[in-house]
């Protein structure tokens, strides 16, 4: 078992690496900081000095040839140091710090939500199998392909709407936007309670989008399952279908659910820029947008990298999960 995730983990940890040098190579090629960094506009240009210096210490002059700036953010990057800010910030802050106060944020929605729609999503998905073409089973396929057909924004609008109704009818409801409010002493219980508050919608919209994925795949899966010879068997012996699923089906059925569990951690972490913009919350998703609209091209590698660990670190769980269910994987 050692064996076989260590050699997951290398494999995951090069494309990891190849993914994050490739967005590198791409942003420096495609995005121009020097040109939001002194616009053509400006009405006391700098002198050339100035702004070669500006560039150079930023890793990110046109002059430089691509490679030999790839290089240079390749020996940071081996170092820990994945540069400064570009493009419009000029406060030069590091990628390292920026990434570190906004991951926690991020992890917060990407983690709870995935976590609640994965498991929500198997539940349902098994009971919609078990009992096929029952009025559960129905009424679970129809909402699920509701949700789907959807997109994201728009199911933010719908819980943040159902939110509000909530709030003029009954007067308590839950904060629509930003999870930190000023007026409350940081650290104290009530500044908690309120950042708790604040996570239950990002988190409903992560996981009913997780929920409904999770339960058309998980249905999918158990049906094939309910249909295999020793299932088949085991009812002949005497055991009813639910208790036959429990005791030799349930295993067979989630093997899959694993390797798509590193796709949906990916999907959730697309879903969560939507939702930390429509919330106003300053995680790694609004970090990713401002860093691209700006051309910081230090920032956005920074990105990409974090979402190849958050997938690596997915598809390594994926793998034991998949591993420890199916000994004949390893």
């Amino acid at each position: 078992m050692i064996r076989f995730v260590s050699l997951r983990v290398l494999t995951y940890a090069i494309l990891a690496f190849v993914a994050t040098s490739f967005a590198y190579l791409l942003a420096a090629s495609l995005m121009h900081p020097e040109e939001v960094l002194y616009p053509p506009i400006a009405t006391e240009p700098l002198p050339p000095a100035t702004a070669q210096m500006y560039l150079d210490v930023r890793n990110v002059n046109p002059d430089t040839p691509l490679f030999e700036r790839y290089a240079t953010w390749l020996g940071g990057l081996v170092r820990g140091d994945l540069g400064v800010t570009t493009g419009t910030n000029k406060s030069m802050t590091p990628v390292i710090e920026e990434l570190g106060t906004r991951i926690p944020i991020s992890l917060r929605l990407v983690v709870l939500g995935t976590v609640i729609g994965t498991s929500l999503g198997i539940v349902l998905g098994m009971i919609a199998a078990v009992r096929r073409d029952s009025l559960g089973d129905r009424a679970s396929t129809l909402l699920a392909f509701f949700v789907l057909s959807l997109p994201t924004p728009v199911i933010i609008l719908i819980v943040q709407q159902i939110n509000q109704g909530v709030m003029d009818t009954t007067g308590w409801g839950l904060p629509a936007i930003n999870p930190i409010n000023p007026l409350l002493e940081p650290g104290s219980w009530e500044s908690i309670s309120y950042q708790i508050k604040a996570l239950i919608m990002p988190t409903i919209v992560l996981a009913v989008t997780a929920a409904a994925s999770y339960s058309r795949y998980m249905k999918v899966t158990t049906l094939d399952v309910l249909g295999s010879d020793y299932l088949r068997t085991a009812r002949a012996k005497g055991l009813t279908k639910g208790r036959a699923m429990n005791r030799h089906g349930l295993r067979m059925a989630l093997i899959p659910m694993g390797q798509y569990f590193a796709f949906a951690v990916g999907g959730a972490f697309s879903g969560s820029l939507f939702v930390e913009l429509m919330f106003n919350w300053q995680g790694i998703g609004r970090f990713a947008i401002s860093a691209i609209q700006m051309a910081d091209v230090n920032g956005t590698a920074g990105v990409v990298l974090y979402s190849a660990i958050l997938t690596l670190l997915s598809a390594t769980f994926a793998d034991f999960l998949q591993g420890a269910l199916d000994p004949r994987i390893r």
